[in-house]
């Protein structure tokens, strides 16, 4: 039988070599990709960011600023919205909750899962694609705080955030881990953290959360946009359903408290959106905060005064205590949002303001609006809308200035009439009030009428009396105005320089703090995120002006107030003083159009002053511009209105406190001196004054005349009748061509005497006896048409070039009467325009002139004695010419060509 035996040779070798290929290959495989890990791995791991454990510590975090109360007024940060919890201030509530939703075998994995791993392959193998995520807490904290592009999917990062998990685990505790977490993670709106995303979607603190608003917050970073509930509601209440159902299975809250929570309404967000006017959700830029003018000053003083970088505010963690005032400022801002305290504007074009309101006392900033609409650190009007202050710089520049100085007082008298300044400029530069056209001038009044009806005559009298160095010194270093060199002139006292509400209240809150200048601030002191005060402001008190200057000018506009152009300011038996002011349009530009750019009105109490400003932010088309709008109108309206909040509740002041040093007593209205034997009783008056700045000399402005008794109204001469003694105002330096005051009028002494003829043949008027009207210092005469002196200060008049010239005819001579008879022709358009007739008399550089009243003719005669003290007139040459006067009474026409008179023996 034949013996069976294995096949030799080759083919058997083959099938032996076969198997062994197989075995070889896949062990080759698994080597090979091991090896492939290792490298992939080797290169990851390489590549990992190096480990800094200060990054974790190293985190943005959001500021706070609070109010002069410690209430929370705003939040300031960048991109990241964060505020640092320390874990013993993390509800164990939030701490499990999130460790239940993201990571359930948080304290038992050693930073990576392998169990959760390999669940989520296996899921991931059977649903097709790779959406099950394995990520633990400590490796989305490595993601967060290592990894430069966290969003990047790939193995390498991977690999990298579980090397760096790892490393996380091997550092710290859990619970530390769990705290970085927690304050490191992205919630949505702008918002890193649990506690910036509890203040920003329920408006509260983290400790106070209940467990529907855990929920939520713990349903957000596995989508934090499409779970924005103030973006996706719906979404975010089933998100908050499902991680409420977590929360009861794993045994932090009851099925009766998911059955009540898990329809739970989102208040907070639903009360911001109609904050917001309807807005889907609030902003996320650094504006989600109340008071954002104020706030936008806190911002520009911490980097001006304090040389903080936006990076240390905005990503600091900052705890920054103001001195705002939250009622105050609420009320400024409602008043800045009623469209009713703003004129209409003449298109869409919305008329501005601005509002600045501070406590004397401390320098504290109590309120500022910078606007009727604001803009993110946009245009901030209260301090940076440098504008003319018109009138409201008169108390800073001129009134304050002239009582410090000393010899001036409120009784001081000075003569609104025209006067004329040369500023160096070649041209005469003539100051008028507001209300000369309709009302004339004022004549003698004191410096308390001056300022109760704003005139400007006065100031700029006063002001080149006390020297325009003293009060532009005054007005810069005493009260801080920022003037610059160019407003060292005489336009000063009209508030020509450029000022903001911030200067003014400045300014002015000296006045009320009796004298004394506090730093103006915002801030009160800063924390850094640890609680380490690093900026507390030093706040400096000097006295700069005699406590009784402040309050003589405290007691002046309390006047205006009262009795002046701020009555509408007035609030109860409050002690309110305030200055209106406005500017005035640029006649180069506007021609003689009517209105204003501004309108101020600066105010305040013993508490507070507040400053309003109006207008157009600018006006490029020359239409942009204040029609009948006064500072006593809507600015002093919005004042009364916000500071009738400000002073509720505060016991009313109705007096400023006088200080030692101001005495009382009677003076003359009409000169600011001692009331003389002559002076009417109606013009005696009471008034206050520092110590030494009482008048001392007697009034010598009035005289005694005697009239005729049939003819009053002039000098009694040898041919009168009956005579009686009259008191009058003297006043030589006046120019006689102008309209005296009402209350003056009547004191106006007489033009002539009675005639020494029954009659005189010549008609026309008659001067024979009228007294020149002024003797000023002029030249000579001209020879023909020529302009009319105007020396300056001592004669108003401004020639009016659009009226034409008289013309006079030949001198006829009467040498038995001594009377001088001219013939004038008037124009046809000139008839009822009066004229000023001047005489030269020989031997003389004084120029004699007289008021001729309106004739209806186109033809009169002009009769003049030249006898001299009632002699015949000195042989020689007399020279005659004259001039219309505007019917304004503010300036003459060219003159008339001269004709000339020569007397001899």
């Amino acid at each position: 039988m034949p013996v069976s035996r294995k096949p030799t040779g080759p083919r058997g070798q083959k099938r032996l070599s076969k198997g062994r290929v197989v075995l070889l290959s896949i062990a080759s495989l698994i080597v090979l990709t091991l090896i492939g890990v290792v490298i992939v791995v080797g290169i990851a791991a390489a590549g990992t960011p190096k480990w800094n454990p200060s990054d974790l510590d190293n985190q943005k975090q959001t500021s706070y600023v609070y109010d002069k109360d410690n209430v929370q007024i705003a939040q300031l940060h960048g991109a990241e919205n964060r505020q640092i919890v320390q874990a013993s201030g993390i509800p164990d509530l939030v701490k499990k909750t999130f460790v239940a939703v993201e990571d359930k075998r948080f304290y038992e994995h050693f930073g990576v899962d392998p169990i959760r791993i390999i669940g989520s392959a296996l899921n991931d193998i059977r649903s097709g694609s790779a959406k099950e995520g394995a990520s633990t807490i400590s490796i989305q904290l490595a993601r967060n705080a290592f990894i430069d592009d966290p969003t990047a999917k790939t193995l390498t990062r991977k690999i990298q955030e579980a090397i760096l998990a790892i490393q996380l685990e091997h550092e710290y505790t859990k619970d530390e881990i769990l705290t970085f977490y927690l304050n490191k993670i992205f919630l949505g709106e702008s918002s890193f953290g649990i506690q910036a995303a509890a203040t920003t979607y329920f408006g509260k603190d983290l400790k106070d959360l209940k467990p529907d608003e855990v929920a939520l917050l713990a349903g957000l970073p596995q989508a934090p946009s499409q779970y924005n509930p103030y973006l996706h509601p719906e979404a975010a209440k089933n998100r908050r359903t499902i991680v409420l159902g977590v929360m009861r299975d794993a045994g932090l809250i009851s099925s009766q408290e998911y059955d009540q929570d898990k329809d739970a309404a989102f208040t907070y967000v639903d009360t911001m959106k109609k904050t917001l006017g309807g807005a889907q959700k609030p902003t996320s830029t650094d504006t989600n905060y109340k008071y954002p003018y104020f706030v936008d000053y806190v911002v520009e003083e911490l980097e001006t005064t304090f040389n903080l970088k936006p990076e240390q505010i905005y990503n600091g963690g900052l705890r920054i205590y103001t001195t705002v005032n939250s009622k105050i400022q609420s009320a400024a801002e409602a008043a800045f949002a009623d469209p009713a305290n703003f004129p209409k504007g003449i298109d869409n074009i919305k008329i501005q303001g601005a509002m600045t309101v501070i406590e004397p006392s401390t320098g504290a900033i109590q309120a500022m609006v910078g606007g009727r609409d604001y803009t993110t650190r946009g245009l901030n009007r209260a301090w940076q809308s440098k504008r003319q202050p018109g009138s409201t710089i008169k108390p800073l520049v001129v009134y304050g200035p002239a009582i410090e100085k000393g010899g001036y007082f409120p009784g001081t008298v000075l003569d609104d009439m025209p006067v004329s300044y040369n500023q160096g400029t070649g041209k005469a530069w003539t100051p008028t009030d507001f209300d000369t056209i309709d009302r004339g001038w004022k004549g003698l009044i004191t410096m308390r009428y001056a300022l109760e009806d704003s005139v400007n005559v006065y100031a700029v009298k006063l002001l080149n009396l006390i020297g325009v160095d003293y009060g532009w010194t005054f007005g810069k270093n005493n009260l801080g105005l920022p003037l610059e060199q160019r407003d060292r002139v005489l336009s000063l006292a009209l508030g020509t320089p450029l000022v903001s509400t911030l200067d003014m209240a400045t300014a002015y809150g000296v006045y009320a703090n009796n004298g004394v200048s506090v730093s103006t601030h915002a801030i009160v002191k800063v924390l850094d995120a640890k609680g380490t005060t690093v900026i507390t402001p030093k706040i400096e008190k000097n006295r700069v002006m005699k406590e009784t200057t402040a309050y003589i000018i405290n007691n002046l506009l309390r006047s205006v107030v009262t009795d002046g152009t701020a009555v509408s300011a007035q609030i109860g038996d409050w002690a309110i003083a305030g200055k209106t002011g406005t500017t005035s349009l640029d006649p180069s530009k506007y021609g003689n159009k009517s209105g204003n750019p501004d309108a101020w009105f600066a105010g305040y109490t013993p508490n507070y002053a507040g400053i309003v400003w109006m207008g157009y932010d600018s006006d490029p088309d020359g239409q942009h511009y204040l029609h009948n709008v006064y500072g006593g109108s809507f600015p002093a309206q919005v004042w009364r209105k916000v500071m009738t909040v400000a002073l509720q509740d505060l016991p009313v002041q109705s007096t400023f406190v006088e200080p030692s040093g101001i005495v009382t007593g009677s003076f003359d209205m009409k000169s600011g001196l001692l009331p003389s034997s002559l002076t009417p009783d109606k013009f005696i008056g009471t008034e206050i004054a520092a110590k030494g700045d009482l008048p001392t000399r007697t009034s010598d402005v009035w005289i005694q005349e005697n009239v005729d008794a049939d003819q009053p109204n002039i000098l009694a001469s040898s041919r009168s009748r009956s005579t009686l003694t009259k008191t009058f105002l003297n006043l030589p330096s006046r120019d006689p061509s102008l309209t005296w005051p009402s209350d003056e009028a009547p004191y106006r002494p007489p033009n002539g005497t009675v005639s020494d003829s029954d009659s005189d043949p010549i008609s026309g008027p008659d001067l024979t006896n009228q007294s020149p009207i002024s003797t000023p210092p002029t030249t000579t005469p001209p020879a023909s048409n020529p302009p009319v002196s105007t020396p300056p200060i001592t004669t108003p008049s401004q020639v009016d070039p659009t009226l034409p010239s008289p013309t006079l005819g030949q001198v006829a001579y009467n040498a038995k009467t001594f009377k001088a008879v001219i013939p004038m022709t008037i124009p046809l358009e000139n008839k009822g325009d009066s004229t000023i007739f001047y005489l030269q008399r020989t031997g003389q550089t004084a120029v004699e002139s007289f008021p001729i009243e309106a004739s209806n003719s186109t033809t009169t005669s002009i009769t003049i004695s030249l006898a001299d003290r009632g002699k015949p007139p000195v042989p020689g040459e007399y020279v005659f010419w004259a001039a219309f006067k505007n019917r304004n009474g503010l300036g003459v026409g060219p003159s008339s060509g001269s004709v000339k008179l020569t007397i001899t023996d």
